[in-house]
């Protein structure tokens, strides 16, 4: 196992909006695990030059090799809003070009779009870590193998849409993980929940969120994903509300296998 820890910062918040919905749709209270995976996998097919074609295979490559992945505030707390965009499309609809020049007036749209913008706690940036634990140092593309790197993790420049930039700032690679022992867990992250697992909260608040299952996309379809409830998976996930970072106590079910890195703590994956 190889794990990698990864600290993020971002400009204002992030635009990662819940798919399946109207064209008014709310953001993410986070990014959720599929779109730091996205953004992963962007910086991998850039490094190799893959096409269109053998680029869509990185992320499922990825998914493939995931054991844990999880994701916790540093200084921040995310608040969810939405706002006025125009929308500006070219196209043909109904045989009649758009926008038409005959009627302006009626061809453009200014839905509500959802976004989420994350308050600092102090005078920094708003700051979140990753936490992600891989089976293998190697990932298969196409029957070649590539070695996953630091410096892939550095180059992410996006989480969420091409107006989410972050920065990253710090990234560490870990060898020496640890399967925790025992049923019962203490965690910071967020995590994957069912329906059938007790949890206590020690500190901070968490909320429930609804992502793409991180560790099944091989045969990923984001249409039928939301709209038949294919391949999703709830999550819990940490809100700050002082300094003091977010604290759960989990009982683990079958299926699920908790991964300790001594004081960064815990986060708990399937196996």
């Amino acid at each position: 196992m190889i794990a990698y820890l990864v600290d993020v910062e971002f400009v204002w918040g992030f635009q990662a909006r819940i798919v399946g919905l109207s064209k008014t749709n709310p953001s993410f209270l986070y990014p959720p695990p599929t779109t730091f995976l996205g953004a992963l996998a962007e910086t991998i097919a850039k490094k190799y030059r893959f096409g269109e074609k053998k680029g869509v295979d990185v992320i499922p490559a990825l998914s493939k090799n995931l054991s844990g992945i999880g994701f916790r505030p540093l200084n921040f707390i995310p608040l969810r809003y939405e706002d006025i965009n125009r929308i500006i499309a070219v196209r043909i609809r109904s045989g009649k070009l758009y926008p038409n020049p005959e009627d302006l007036g009626g061809s453009f749209d200014s839905p509500a779009r959802g976004k989420t913008v994350l308050t600092s706690l102090d005078s920094e940036a708003p700051c979140m870590r990753w936490f992600l634990v891989f089976r293998n140092e190697e990932i298969t593309i196409g029957g070649q193998e590539f070695s996953l790197d630091e410096n892939y993790f550095w180059k992410i420049r996006r989480l969420g849409s091409k107006e989410s930039l972050v920065s990253v700032v710090n990234v560490e690679k870990i060898e020496n993980i640890s399967i925790a022992r025992g049923n019962v867990v203490y965690t910071m992250y967020s995590f994957p929940f069912s329906s059938d697992m007790r949890t206590r909260t020690l500190d901070g608040y968490w909320e429930k969120e609804i992502y793409v299952n991180p560790f099944n996309m091989q045969f990923y379809n984001p249409v039928k994903s939301y709209i038949e409830g294919e391949w999703l998976m709830t999550f819990y996930t940490p809100i700050m509300k002082t300094k003091e970072p977010p604290e759960m106590e989990v009982e683990l079910k079958p299926g699920f296998k908790a991964y300790n890195l001594g004081k960064e703590g815990t986060v708990i994956g399937k196996e």
